[in-house]
């Protein structure tokens, strides 16, 4: 019997996404909680970590971004076809969070001038090296992905943080061609695109 999935975050994209993404693309039914921030006091105390992201699996519940992620790659075979390949997605996926720091900075920051001033830090000085890297793995692997030949979770999360950065700052990636083609490969499969057109709209 297939297990039961519920994913729980706040109304928004942020860490939950790659997940949604994930189960999109696997065509599995799970229930999308969305907790409003004035309901997270009363829950904190019941997600390990009181953090969110959490999801469910049959009453088990597990914490952080990449685990929940991970987990749902494994299951349902997006990890590459060996051991080798599943490393190469790890280590994709955390070099894009080393690359996403200081756009969480920019997220967190009230003051107006700082937020632009760390955009611009991004943008000139975060991105262009990561960015660089990536444009190289995906000449260098030439198969449409970034990691062997099949869409893997590394696909999708590496999507879903370039497109995001194209969208809100356009022109950004001109200089990178075939990240912008492989974003827009991975975000125009069937499933994905179904659940673009259909997911809340949401700032972040």
């Amino acid at each position: 019997m297939a297990p039961s999935y519920t994913l729980h975050y706040f109304n928004s994209k942020g860490r939950a996404e790659v997940s949604r993404l994930i189960l999109a693309q696997v065509g599995v039914k799970y229930v999308d909680h969305r907790i409003e921030r004035e309901q997270w006091p009363e829950l904190k105390p019941k997600m390990p970590f009181g953090q969110l992201p959490v999801l469910d699996v049959d009453g088990v519940l597990i914490s952080q971004s990449h685990a929940i992620e991970r987990f749902l790659a494994k299951e349902h075979g997006l990890t590459g076809k060996n051991s080798l390949e599943s490393a190469q997605c790890d280590m994709v996926v955390d070099t894009l969070s080393d690359m996403m720091v200081v756009a969480v900075q920019i997220f967190l920051e009230q003051d107006p001038a700082k937020k632009e001033e760390l955009k611009q830090k991004f943008l000139k000085e975060v991105l262009p090296p990561f960015a660089k890297n990536f444009e190289k793995m995906l000449v260098k692997n030439g198969k449409g992905h970034i990691v062997g030949d099949q869409v893997t979770w590394a696909d999708i999360a590496l999507a879903n943080i370039m497109s995001t950065i194209e969208a809100k700052t356009p022109d950004t990636l001109k200089d990178y061609p075939n990240i912008k083609e492989h974003y827009e490969k991975i975000m125009n499969l069937p499933n994905i695109k179904k659940w673009l057109e259909e997911r809340p709209i949401t700032e972040f």
